[in-house]
């Protein structure tokens, strides 16, 4: 009886909908009693009791709703004070709504692949995120000496990004501690180094990840294998060594004119092209173009999986450009270096940036030295891209990043509907489809024709030839008669 009254309290909200509940159930009774009883009702009585009993039996089902809803968040609050972003919606329909979600791989690196990892994951659990795996990564010797350094993606954010206890965790790997005067020591890279040495490989550490913090997906090295990343630069010097890259790069600020592997013989872990074949989106980017985004697409297995995955290939254009590896590119150079290394035509979106960052942007965030992507569609070689222009800056410390939430509901768009409705998206792809096929058409009827001229004029002189002969034949034979004729008289 206590627990009863407890309801009735100032500030349950149930009180309300208790009273709903019971003037609806009462008008549905009043109605029901007064049609059975009355004998002969008019037309237009008739029609009002129908009303009224249909309004109450919406009362009904909504008071009843909306009170379950405010008890679960009574009985969730009183339970968990701490917990003051509970969403009862999200409690109850997530779990279920976020499985049956998109199936989603994201190829990407740096700071730019935890954030967009961290919107994707309210409207999907099926995301696969793909770690960029290199020989002289840093994450081993740099979880011992305190350093900052970290593999491509950033995996400290990447595994706080996909928990399920997001804002806990996140604090536990991003903290550090000092351990005399100068040494200071990451949590988050002595756990990922401690797996890493339990597991006895660096692939192995990173699969286990996503059980031990119980990820809302999972994140995977490319390879199981070394690789070392090389570049040759505009200025004619090869760097081995993705760090080596990085540094030079900036000391030399000579651009990079191609990425290769030392090891041509790398096979990609079974894992990441499983998920790549079944993915209903791709996605590359955003991060460092060529260390942490196209270095991926170096390994053959994983190119050739996604040329015929049958998802949707996106790719997220940086919102600034790197100092040293992309200085002053543009959106078709970032697009257009990418389907270098894939293969022509694969990418079928390009998200781009429209945001305006100023100079005050520039220099309150760190970002000296750097300049926005400008978007230039025309230079676009891949003519059969959609291009989705947003406001996408997020301002944090330190940086300007994606606003994950609004890239989210793009690709939450671009995955669940074959036309992608009120976007705004260039729509040149079946404009320029559709040039090309008449122009194919039209150039093998060119060719079909040149061909069969050809074919009469080598008829014709095959003709005139023999017809030549015959004429000489029967001018040879003629001459050897009259020089018979001759002889005889």
């Amino acid at each position: 009886m206590r627990t009863i009254i407890e309801w009735l309290k100032p500030g349950a909200r149930v009180k309300r909908y208790i009273l709903m509940l019971l003037l609806s159930v009462a008008l549905l009774l009043f109605c029901v009693i007064t049609l059975y009883t009355t004998l002969d009702l008019s037309r237009k009585m008739l029609i009002a009791y129908i009303a009224l009993i249909t309004l109450s039996i919406f009362g009904i089902i909504f008071s009843f709703i909306l009170a379950q809803k405010n008890i679960l968040y009574i009985s969730l609050k009183n339970i968990s004070k701490k917990s003051k972003s509970i969403r009862v919606k999200k409690l109850l329909f997530n779990d279920p709504r976020l499985k049956k979600g998109p199936r989603i791989v994201v190829i990407g690196g740096g700071s730019g692949l935890p954030n967009i990892l961290k919107g994707l994951k309210d409207f999907t659990s099926n995301i696969t995120a793909v770690v960029n795996v290199s020989e002289d990564d840093l994450t081993l010797s740099s979880a011992n000496q305190g350093s900052d350094y970290l593999t491509p993606g950033d995996i400290r954010k990447s595994i706080a990004s996909l928990s399920t206890s997001e804002s806990d965790l996140a604090k536990l790997l991003m903290y550090k501690y000092n351990v005399g005067t100068s040494n200071e020591y990451s949590v988050g890279n002595a756990v990922i180094s401690a797996l890493i040495d339990i597991q006895g490989s660096f692939a192995k550490g990173i699969e286990k990840i996503s059980e031990v913090f119980k990820m809302q997906g999972n994140i995977y090295p490319v390879t199981a294998d070394n690789i070392m990343l090389c570049a040759g630069l505009e200025n004619g010097e090869v760097i081995v060594g993705k760090e080596n890259i990085i540094e030079r790069v900036k000391q030399t600020k000579s651009p990079i004119k191609q990425i290769f592997l030392k090891e041509g013989t790398i096979k990609a872990l079974p894992e990441v092209l499983d998920a790549i074949k079944t993915a209903n989106v791709i996605i590359l980017g955003p991060g460092s173009l060529y260390t942490s985004v196209a270095s991926n697409l170096l390994i053959e297995d994983v190119s050739k999986a996604i040329i015929k995955s049958k998802a949707k290939k996106v790719y997220i254009a940086n919102i600034m450009n790197q100092p040293g590896q992309t200085y002053g590119y543009t959106l078709a150079r970032y697009v257009n270096e990418i389907e270098r290394y894939i293969g022509k035509h694969v990418l079928d979106y390009a998200i781009a940036n429209t945001g305006e960052i100023t100079e005050e942007m520039i220099k309150d965030f760190n970002q000296e030295g750097s300049t926005g992507v400008k978007i230039d569609l025309e230079n676009i070689q891949n003519r059969a891209i959609s291009v989705i222009k947003e406001d996408l800056v997020l301002t944090a410390p330190g940086m300007l990043m994606h606003d994950s939430a609004k890239i989210a509901q793009i690709i939450e768009s671009i995955a669940k509907s074959k036309k992608i409705g009120n976007l705004n998206i260039v729509k040149i792809k079946k404009k320029h489809l559709r040039k090309e096929r008449r122009l194919k058409v039209k150039a093998f009827f060119a060719k079909f024709n040149k061909n069969k001229k050809q074919e009469t004029k080598k008829k014709e002189s095959k003709l005139s030839k023999n017809k030549e002969i015959k004429v000489q034949a029967k001018t040879v034979k003629t001459i050897n008669k009259m020089k018979k004729a001759v002889r005889k008289g």
